[in-house]
């Protein structure tokens, strides 16, 4: 099936998702659900998180993992302890694009894949891009055996041109600010994961992650 590429299309499919993932969350009050969302954009992601925190009738609590993270179930509970939330609708799992060592944390979290439904009882909804999504089925198989299809968010053609003019700005005016006379790596740009998602998505080619380019 084709993709809806303009921006009518794409937000009546976002509509339609948003609506999926409240049902979803509703749907698993007291129980443990595992709930994957879609999403390779980082503003887009912020969008439908504010639609979220302004719903009423949602308790969230969002989980931004730090780059060091390496144990995702301690950090939960962690998390539960300090906020003093004994309920909660459901758990936003945020930032699994930039944890550095993203391949163990996936493999400890299927190494205890187990302890999650017996010590929370509430859906977790992890925020993945499609290169975490294809690690994660590959390190954690039985943890994803826990959820469904992923809810999607996209953004259409126009609004990716737009971004892609914006980060490439950004690029120019920061290569400018050091006069051009020496390079610099990403952490100096203040770019990564984002823009390397924008660009998969815009040529449909990961050849540039398995070529190290955004490493």
């Amino acid at each position: 099936m084709s993709e809806p590429i303009n921006p009518e299309e794409i937000s009546v499919q976002n509509e339609r998702s948003l609506a999926t993932l409240v049902r979803a969350i509703a749907r698993s009050q007291g129980r443990f659900s595992l709930i994957l969302v879609r999403c390779n954009y980082a503003h887009l992601q912020e969008q439908i998180l504010e639609q979220l925190r302004q719903n009423p009738e949602l308790q969230v609590l969002e989980v931004t993992l730090d780059k060091s993270a390496t144990n995702l179930y301690s950090i939960i509970q962690e998390k539960l302890t300090i906020d003093r939330l004994s309920v909660t609708n459901a758990i936003m799992v945020l930032g699994l694009q930039s944890v550095t060592a993203i391949d163990d944390l996936l493999i400890s979290m299927n190494r205890v894949r187990d302890d999650f439904p017996q010590s929370f009882s509430f859906p977790v909804v992890f925020w993945i891009n499609d290169l975490v999504l294809q690690k994660f089925i590959k390190l954690a198989p039985d943890f994803y055996t826990y959820a469904g299809v992923p809810i999607r968010f996209a953004i259409s053609n126009t609004d990716l041109i737009q971004v892609l003019q914006k980060k490439a700005d950004g690029l120019f005016s920061k290569i400018l600010e050091t006069g051009g006379d020496r390079f610099l790596d990403n952490a100096a740009l203040k770019i990564g994961m984002d823009a390397a998602e924008i660009a998969i998505s815009a040529t449909g080619d990961s050849s540039c992650f398995n070529n190290g380019w955004f490493n």
